[in-house]
């Protein structure tokens, strides 16, 4: 299940990739989102948490 993403970290962006476990086109954004979001609260439920293709975006992303 996945979770309401806090107001106060939402980014903007149009960039999709297919997901590999939602199996959906995500937002390179809304996968930011979820993956900071889902890691840091230990929301081990959902499928961005340790998610591979997650943790290769936000290195990109910080290195960008």
């Amino acid at each position: 299940m996945l979770y309401p993403l806090m107001p106060q970290t939402q980014m903007k962006g149009a960039a999709e990739f297919k997901c590999k476990k939602m199996n959906s086109q995500v937002a390179v954004s809304t996968c930011l989102d979820w993956f900071v979001d889902h890691n840091a609260l230990k929301r081990k439920d959902s499928p961005c948490f340790g998610c591979q293709q997650g943790q290769g975006n936000r290195e990109t992303f910080a290195r960008s």
